[in-house]
């Protein structure tokens, strides 16, 4: 089979060091390179070279993006329109959260020639094999959607069996800028184990995406990925970077034993859902290096709780917290704020909440509503949020302020700030307290406490005014 010169890009969604991994380029790579294409990878939120000088070195004849919606969009858009401005035979193709939940509002603009829709890996291989000449077919590959005569047309949808997916290509990325030092580990990367969820949360795209499935690769795959990151890289610890990490107890188990028994003495994390936490697996876990569990805790509201959906209850948040204690297992809490009506009162509820679990780590985010939620569709169909047809105006919208909840804006980010500060100072107090003063100047270079000067200037105690 012919080569062919593919450029996978990351457009600019969140320039930070540590970055983060993109999973889906990986694969989408090592499963080219197995069918014997060139492939290279460029993430625009991590390498300094610019985009011209980029084509110019390796010349690709296709150029593939994922596509996160948000601010993401903007850059891609733009990094678009300079590939057919550079040479109008690149090939443009979008793929990602954001091409799956709206790929007419892509495919219809003229510097997009091809769609990919849900699982990238086989459609962008069997898209190269079209434009190399190796198939005259377009209408043979899944998951494409493609222009005839400027008529959209869609192929087939179909999703994978990730255990035929080949290790990602860990090669094509600057690893250590996605390396980071945590609590638990000095070098901790995220890895990806599997797609989907099957629950129906309100305020989450992840069922729209893939249609209620959940598929995994094998706790055996988990841990070859793990070898060679470890013998490569040094890795030491990892974070699954999973919607849904947990819900199969018997692979979970499976992995705990392999890591035993293979004596890869990794700490690690990963997120996790209330309704399903037990204490067997927990402790198993834990004996086998897990030092940390996150949590989407939401609200402290039940009424709330039930309005995203979310399969839970106070009491039971209550339960795996205090299981979690019990195990002396550090937790993380996850909440939002500025949901659709929600009240003060309600915001009250989740601070008394979150002070009465006392998390290692809170993460609080303002929300946003994103397409292909129900929490999204609730929002415009209440005109309390207007979304554009247009797609380079999406950036736009998600680059400002929102606020869609009963609770005056000022209030909704002093909460935030309040929460934000809470966990800088607890992180100051655990590595003085553990003396892990190379985690501390860790985060100093890093500029984790970039707001803290003006966080200072805040009161310190514990309670916030609502």
């Amino acid at each position: 089979m012919p080569q062919i010169s593919a450029l996978l890009i990351n457009p600019v969604s969140a320039r930070m060091i540590p970055a983060f991994v993109p999973h889906g380029l990986l694969y989408i790579a090592s499963f080219a390179i197995k069918r014997g294409y060139g492939v290279v990878i460029y993430d625009r939120n991590v390498e300094s070279d610019n985009l011209e000088h980029v084509l110019k070195k390796f010349r690709p004849r296709v150029a593939g993006m994922g596509c996160l919606t948000g601010t993401a969009i903007d850059d891609a858009v733009a990094v678009s329109r300079r590939i057919r401005s550079f040479d109008r035979s690149i090939k443009i193709v979008w793929g990602g959260i954001h091409t799956t939940l709206y790929p007419d509002s892509v495919l219809k603009n003229d510097f997009v020639d091809f769609v990919v829709v849900g699982d990238g890996e086989k459609a962008f291989s069997g898209l190269l094999d079209v434009i190399a000449g190796n198939n005259d077919a377009i209408e043979s590959v899944d998951n494409i959607g493609y222009k005839d005569n400027w008529q959209i047309k869609y192929t087939r949808r179909s999703f994978l069996n990730l255990d035929e997916l080949p290790q990602p290509a860990w090669h094509l990325i600057q690893v250590e800028s996605y390396i980071r030092k945590k609590f638990y580990a000095n070098r901790v990367i995220t890895i990806n184990t599997s797609r989907g969820c099957p629950y129906k949360c309100s305020f989450c795209c992840v069922p729209s995406i893939h249609t209620g499935k959940w598929r995994a690769v094998s706790a055996e795959a988990i841990v070859d990925n793990l070898f060679y990151l470890k013998n490569k890289y040094g890795i030491d610890g990892f974070q699954v970077d999973d919607d849904e990490f947990d819900i199969d107890r018997s692979r979970v188990l499976k992995l705990c034993d392999l890591l035993e028994r293979n004596k890869l003495n990794f700490k690690w994390s990963h997120f996790s859902r209330i309704n399903i936490a037990r204490e067997d697996i927990l402790r198993r876990e834990k004996e086998c290096g897990l030092s940390l569990i996150e949590f989407g805790v939401e609200s402290g509201s039940e009424r709330m709780l039930q309005f995203l959906n979310k399969g839970q209850t106070l009491e039971q948040i209550k339960k795996a917290y205090s299981v979690c204690r019990k195990l002396s297992l550090k937790t993380s809490a996850l909440f939002m704020v500025g949901l659709p009506t929600e009240t003060r009162v309600e915001i009250k509820q989740t601070v008394t909440l979150i002070n009465q679990l006392n998390p290692h780590l809170t993460i609080c985010t303002l929300y946003k509503p994103y397409p292909g939620t129900e929490l999204f569709k609730y929002c415009v169909k209440n005109n309390i949020f207007q979304y554009p047809q247009d797609l380079e105006a999406v950036g736009g919208v998600y680059s400002r302020d929102i606020n869609v909840s009963r609770v005056p804006e000022t209030l909704i980010r002093k909460f935030k700030r309040h929460f934000d500060r809470n966990s800088i100072f607890r992180e100051i107090a655990n590595c003085v307290s553990t003396a892990n003063f190379g985690l501390l100047a860790y985060y100093v270079k890093h500029n984790l406490f970039h707001s803290l000067k003006r966080m200072l200037k805040e009161a310190l105690h514990g309670d916030i005014k609502i």
